[in-house]
């Protein structure tokens, strides 16, 4: 019976109305005020409180998927990922320069302390960005690599990586807290797995308590507007970054995978590849999202990623889709897209055998997505 299974749910609430009918029909029978009396209304009354609390958290685990296999719960999401990859496309683009406040703050500085420098080791840097076409404000959090720092590297233009969270990211240092992009790709860099790059970590959460899925919401925030256009403009008015759209790649988990994806396809001028981990390809509706497209069915249409695929001319970039075959509840969704995918779209897979939806699993997408971005982008 699987973690997730609508079976094991139904057993755990059989045996919760067993344990609570138990206890009514055994509590006359523990009245007393012996210690063994007392004894038996505890354990009757602990294992009521277990039972309950076992199909709760059963419950809330099948909902949103945060383990998705009993061997994903023991094992804490192990797995070994297999992917397939094929070369990145090339064509034109050209990026614009905006606004941005930028601020080094050597609390941010990876390893910190005063003993690393930037030129040795990369420096994370803070960015209030103030859109110049939406009017949106959000923070950003960059990550520059030690050749930025470095003379030889002087005149070089580096490839970016825009990072996009999940709804909500309450951690506003999340990619770096628990996805250490810092750390982990200081140490592909020196290893020479991936080349050096500038990673723009955000927040796809531009108005508090509002999932807008990265959309221009009719009389509402313009978010696509925002991470297509605003934030590339400003990351590229304050840093030395490539100009073509060859050097610009996207990459987000759950929401902020959707959005990476949706954003690649829409923009392909201005991006090149995305890579979306445990990312639904449709778009959404619920309590969280609001009304996004005005009731328009044509606008939710022209969000959905699989129905673009089916309907549109695919555009010539590359989309990695990470995901797992059991247990992460977007998978079936991803498996749409990938089979509606068609040239000059190229679609890439990493795929753990299981996974939830949860960062623990994301964890293990997030190295190996790193590195296909890397293989996909160019700089100058």
């Amino acid at each position: 019976m699987g973690l997730t299974s609508s079976g094991l749910l139904a057993v755990l609430s059989l045996l919760t109305a067993a344990c609570l009918a138990g206890t009514v029909w055994l509590w006359p029978r523990a009245a007393g005020s012996g210690v063994r009396a007392a004894a038996s209304r505890a354990a009757l009354l602990a294992g009521c409180q277990v039972a309950v609390l076992l199909t709760l958290l059963t419950a809330v685990n099948t909902y949103y998927l945060f383990y998705g296999s009993w061997r994903d719960l023991l094992s804490a999401a192990g797995g070994k990922a297999t992917q397939a990859q094929h070369p990145p496309p090339a064509g034109p683009g050209t990026l614009a320069a905006s606004q941005a406040v930028r601020k080094v703050r050597a609390d941010l500085d990876p390893g910190g302390k005063g003993r690393r420098t930037p030129a040795r080791n990369g420096q994370v840097e803070h960015l209030d960005i103030r859109g110049i076409r939406t009017g949106i404000s959000a923070e950003a959090y960059v990550y520059l690599p030690p050749q930025y720092f470095q003379p030889a590297y002087a005149a070089r233009r580096f490839p970016v990586v825009l990072l996009i969270a999940g709804y909500p990211a309450a951690d506003r240092m999340v990619w770096m807290n628990k996805g250490h992009i810092p750390e982990d790709v200081a140490k592909a860099q020196a290893a020479g797995r991936i080349q050096p790059m500038i990673y723009v970590m955000m927040r796809p959460t531009v108005e508090e308590g509002w999932d807008t899925e990265c959309a221009d919401v009719p009389g509402g925030p313009q978010v696509e507007t925002f991470f297509s256009q605003d934030v590339p403009e400003a990351v590229s008015g304050v840093y030395r970054t490539a100009r073509e759209r060859t050097g610009w790649g996207l990459a987000g988990y759950s929401t902020g995978g959707f959005c990476a994806t949706k954003l690649l396809l829409k923009h392909s001028d201005r991006f090149a590849a995305a890579a979306s981990m445990a990312g639904h390809f449709d778009a959404l509706l619920d309590r969280t999202t609001r009304e996004l497209y005005g009731g328009s069915k044509t606008l939710r249409r022209d969000n959905d990623l699989i129905w673009r695929l089916r309907n549109l001319p695919q555009p010539p970039v590359s989309v990695l889709v990470a995901s797992a075959d059991v247990g992460e509840k977007t998978f079936p969704s991803a498996e749409k897209f990938m089979a509606a995918a068609r040239p000059p779209l190229v679609v890439d897979k990493l795929l753990l055998p299981t996974g939830g939806h949860n960062f623990k699993t994301f964890r293990k997408y997030i190295p190996p997505s790193i590195a296909w971005l890397s293989a996909h982008l160019k700089g100058e």
